[in-house]
């Protein structure tokens, strides 16, 4: 978990901070581990199914303005950038490289059907994707180098002229932190930032994810258990709760899991042995309340036993011989049909 200064702990981070008011926590992880090189990033940004993009600085007469590149890339285009104001931006890194989805353990408090993904970033010296507001919450992890921010919670005019394919704000000075590997920036949605690298440099950002209608400043750590939705949540979302875990689960298309035939579910649910320890798919976004499972965007209803099944499946990421006499055979062929698992090669 982050170390959050001030001995604020969980409770007091979401009292005074979760979308209320950005945190700077400096040196909050010694490191971030487990971490991507330089070239693990810039191969992702290589294949068809990954979404990347790079955003250039490109500088005269003191104005910055800012253009933007879409992945996949050649090895001869990354090859060939140059040798600064140019940043590499790599989305849902944790579902192409499912080990990096450790670092989700850094914000436990937050429930993780909040979390939308992991995004890493390197920027060349002078790199970024200028002065701007997300309309999300986000931890920004200082991975390798040094990055310059810049934050505020005041108002900032939209600046059109300083890029065709971004939305911007105009520059501005605010708050200031100059992070080095293991400081932290929390930020809630709306407040303007602008980040710069000073040296080369690695960020890792943790980004969330919630429906319009959806907000909670009254997040308690209590409700953060692997993959619940829990009724304080449902009564925030008010008329739209039956959307809820709909929304949060659903997936961009190219990210959609690969799902076994049915003649191949046949064959899989008559070998429990090799169910009993199948693990959840890299893509596969799941999570549950207490009469419902929604996994990649669909739903199916709990009965009984299921829901504690659940709980141990989204904790565990994977079944388990104890876990999977709670499902029923129609959940079970569910959850196999639209994409939960990572199948194994059948023999």
């Amino acid at each position: 978990m982050l170390k959050i200064p001030g001995n604020l702990g969980a409770d007091k981070f979401l009292a005074y901070h979760w979308q209320k008011q950005p945190l700077f926590m400096p040196r909050a992880l010694d490191k971030v581990r487990p971490a991507v090189t330089r070239n693990e990033l810039a191969w992702l940004a290589t294949l068809e199914d990954v979404e990347s993009r790079i955003v250039f600085t490109d500088r005269s007469e003191n104005r910055r303005r800012y253009r933007v590149e879409t992945g996949p890339f050649s090895d001869d285009f990354l090859k060939a950038l140059p040798i600064r104001d140019w940043t590499l931006l790599v989305h849902d890194v944790e579902k192409h490289l499912p080990a990096l989805r450790k670092l989700f353990e850094l914000v436990p408090f937050i429930p993780d059907w909040r979390i939308d993904d992991l995004m890493v970033s390197f920027a060349a010296p002078g790199g970024g994707v200028g002065p701007h507001r997300d309309n999300y919450d986000v931890f920004l992890c200082q991975g390798i180098g040094v990055r310059e921010w810049y934050y505020t919670t005041a108002g900032v005019r939209p600046d059109r002229d300083a890029s065709e394919d971004l939305e911007l704000v105009e520059e501005f000075s605010g708050n200031q932190h100059v992070c080095v590997e293991g400081d932290v920036l929390y930020l809630p949605p709306g407040v303007a930032h602008w980040g710069t690298a000073s040296r080369a440099c690695m960020t890792y950002s943790i980004g969330m994810r919630a429906p319009r209608y959806y907000s909670d400043p009254d997040l308690s750590a209590a409700e953060a258990q692997p993959g619940h939705i829990s009724p304080s949540a449902l009564e925030r979302a008010g008329d739209e709760a039956g959307l809820l875990g709909l929304s949060v689960t659903e997936l961009k298309e190219w990210l959609r899991p690969d799902a076994p035939d049915e003649a191949e579910i046949k064959q899989l649910l008559q070998k429990p042995n090799t169910l009993g320890q199948i693990k959840l798919h890299g893509m596969a976004r799941l999570a549950y309340d207490d009469k419902r499972v929604y996994l990649n965007g669909t739903s199916h209803e709990l009965r009984g036993e299921e829901r504690a099944a659940m709980s141990g499946l989204c904790a565990q990421r994977s079944l388990s011989s104890a876990t999977l006499v709670a499902f029923s055979p129609g959940l079970l062929t569910w959850l196999l049909a639209n994409g939960a698992f990572e199948i194994p090669e059948q023999s």
